[in-house]
């Protein structure tokens, strides 16, 4: 076996692991397989990319925003603008409560149909916390208009019905 042919293996055997370790609820065992697939990975790679994602969306889930902001960037670049990637930076910034930078990322987010609801409700807490609550509500009902069956988005244009 050539030893590209060993690396990529070796990187799929990784990738493997580190998914068996996140649907097991070993997080911190995940993490340190991503990790290996990016010390074995160069940009331009779909598997850094991936491995990126993948390192932003647990650190999230532990929550550390913080953490996951540089693995959100990188997947974003790397991928040239998933929508997806967009709406996670985007709600890493709202937890940290870097409401201005997250705008840019959640409207992004918000142009592609199946992601539209969440981007514009995390807008519409942005617009919130920055004190915007008319400008908030307003954008809320909208939300809730587009996703009547979910009862988040209604209950978020109830919590600004006053605005």
């Amino acid at each position: 076996m050539s030893p590209a042919m060993l690396r990529d293996t070796r990187v799929r055997g990784l990738l493997d692991r580190a998914e068996a370790f996140t649907r097991g609820g070993r997080p911190l065992r995940a993490i340190v397989s991503y990790r290996r697939v990016l010390a074995l990975t160069q940009d331009g790679e779909f598997e850094r990319e991936l491995a990126h994602a993948r390192l932003a969306d647990l650190h999230l889930a532990l929550g550390d925003a913080h953490r996951a902001l540089p693995h959100l960037r990188r997947a974003m670049a790397l991928s040239a603008g998933e929508p997806q990637y967009a709406l996670m930076l985007g709600r890493a910034l709202v937890d940290l409560g870097r409401f201005d930078e997250a705008g840019p990322h959640l409207l992004e987010a918000a142009s592609w149909p199946v992601y539209a609801a969440e981007a514009l409700a995390l807008t519409a807490r942005c617009l919130e916390a920055q004190g915007e609550r008319r400008a908030a509500a307003e954008l809320a009902r909208r939300v809730a208009e587009r996703a009547p069956d979910d009862p988040a988005w209604r209950r978020l244009a109830r919590d600004l019905a006053d605005a």
